[in-house]
């Protein structure tokens, strides 16, 4: 069936195509995210309206001759059907009941059998389709994006920024598709650091902006965990006051779709410490920095499923270290890191027994001891990929320390019975980079820190590495570096693979700005 745009219907064409002359609605719908709707079996439906959404760069349908409609879907085989995009509208595949459905829409620039390539993509959140004839039908919204590219949200050239500029903050993917930006702190006018209490939600289907309930208190490097329930774990972190930095000794648990928030007391005042949750909901909190300067040994958890915090008997004196959740949530990999006196090479592993978490397993180590790299899964979640930092064991920032070396290597660390650790990648040297897993088993490397004559400074460099298979050597290609260096950033994998970054510091050597914008990178995909 056909969907009328502007008055303007066009009827669903079967079998061979029947020239590519441009009907009146195409435009109308690129411009006016027109609808497209279709009918499956047993009457099944679904609406899908599309927004090709950037406030900057090449608009995502620019030179796409072809749509690619794709649904996939538990108990379900995958659907798909192309769509001349001068058609105007068009029938969606038709798709069979049930719960978890997803679309995916790429544009080509021609078909795939003739050598089109894929010049924009974007997935929808799940969807369920009814059963019932008599059911409301679900309207899917996909934003689709250019790949290959760095976009801001936004429409007609109004780019959406953050209300206020922040670095040192938390982004958290929530159930729903859209990502908690919470805390951080700026840079004053003074060249001085001021903690902000300030949360907002960012809709990546919508590319906008709205405040959310405030933090309570003001917060920075503090981690933020997503809790099996969908609601938000903020634990610790630090506040500029005018004694110093101050480890904050409280967590706050934000229940977004209910707009409600409750303070948890922890047992040790910690910032820039590690966090990860098991599969059963209980967080792990180790290391960090505490007050004076001090290296956290104390580690504690907290049960979401009870609202408790409870002890960890094994000290855990880290800072700088990567957490991570492995073997599909049984147990948590502490990754590196420093006590403060000398850097740590064990790879320590937890899991919950007894009611509280205890080490388990033969400790690994590193071939090269290392802090503030990034840890991230690699080819899957059987494997951690542990890149770039640095070699100080000194607790305080590296600038501040003579003879650092930013390094460019990796490790891969293998979490099984008997675990392993194995040299990785060679990459750009730098630390505090952002890193993060793609669904199809890549990693990107994002900004960061590298070292200069004149000292460290914000990065630019973003990699991409792709694992190697059947035991073959990783790729490492190097991407487009950011329009703007920057380290102590976020960036997010959203729902339909592209990387959300978000803030940061941009420090040149001699200023040091806080940035408020989005930047959204579509990778090209691997099929």
């Amino acid at each position: 069936m056909g969907r009328s745009i502007n008055g303007w219907t066009s009827p669903v064409r079967r079998g061979s195509r029947q020239g590519r002359a441009r009907s009146p609605g195409w435009k109308t719908w690129v411009v006016a995210l027109g609808l497209v709707s279709g009918c499956g079996p047993r009457e099944a439906r679904y609406e899908a309206e599309l927004l090709p959404q950037a406030c900057s760069g090449t608009p995502a349908l620019d030179g796409v001759s072809y749509l690619r409609f794709r649904v996939t879907g538990a108990g379900m085989e995958p659907v798909e059907r192309y769509v001349p995009l001068d058609r105007g509208t068009a029938e969606l595949p038709a798709v069979p009941s049930g719960p978890g459905r997803v679309l995916e829409v790429r544009g080509y620039t021609d078909l795939p059998r003739a050598g089109g390539r894929v010049v924009a993509l974007g997935r929808s959140h799940p969807f369920d389709v009814p059963e019932s004839a008599d059911a409301s039908h679900p309207k899917v919204r996909v934003a689709l994006r250019r790949v290959g590219e760095y976009v801001r949200p936004g429409r007609s050239k109004v780019c959406v920024g953050l209300s206020e500029p922040r670095a040192g903050h938390t982004a958290t993917l929530l159930e729903d598709g859209r990502v908690l930006l919470a805390g951080g702190f700026q840079v004053d006018s003074r060249g001085n650091d001021a903690t902000l209490s300030s949360a907002e939600l960012f809709d990546p289907v919508t590319g906008t902006l709205e405040q959310v309930q405030g933090l309570g208190s003001p917060r920075a490097f503090h981690t933020a965990t997503r809790l099996p329930d969908g609601k938000v774990l903020l634990a610790g972190g630090e506040v500029q006051s005018v004694e110093g930095s101050l480890p904050v000794g409280h967590a706050r648990v934000l229940d977004v779709a209910r707009g409600t928030s409750t303070e948890v007391a922890l047992k040790a005042a910690r910032s820039h410490h590690g966090a990860a949750v098991d599969a059963s909901g209980r967080v792990l909190l180790v290391g960090g920095v505490g007050a004076g300067g001090a290296v956290v040994s104390e580690a504690e958890g907290y049960d979401s499923s009870t609202g408790q915090v409870f002890s960890v008997s094994t000290p855990v004196p880290r800072v700088g270290m990567g957490v991570m959740p492995v073997r599909g949530g049984q147990r948590i990999a502490v990754v590196g890191g420093s006590d403060g006196t000398e850097l740590r090479p064990e790879v320590l592993f937890f899991s919950y027994e007894g009611g509280s978490f205890v080490p388990v397993g033969e400790d690994a180590r590193l071939r090269e001891p290392r802090r503030d790299a990034a840890l991230v899964p690699f080819g899957g979640p059987e494997r951690l990929l542990y890149v770039g930092g640095h070699d100080s064991p000194d607790a305080s920032r590296p600038e501040d320390v003579l003879g650092v070396r930013f390094l460019p290597t990796s490790e891969v660390v293998s979490p099984g019975d008997a675990s392993q650790v194995t040299a990785g990648p060679q990459v750009f040297a730098r630390s505090e980079l952002c890193a993060v897993a793609l669904p199809d088993g890549r990693v990107m490397t994002l900004g960061g820190l590298q070292f200069t004559a004149s000292g460290p400074v914000s990065d630019p460099h973003v990699e991409l590495l792709v694992p190697g298979t059947d035991g073959g050597s990783t790729a490492l290609l190097g991407l487009k570096p950011l329009e703007q260096a920057r380290h102590q950033h976020t960036c997010t994998v959203l729902e339909d693979g592209s990387v959300l970054i978000v803030g940061g510091l941009d420090d040149n050597g001699v200023r040091r700005t806080t940035l408020g914008d989005l930047v959204i990178y579509t990778p090209v995909p691997l099929d």
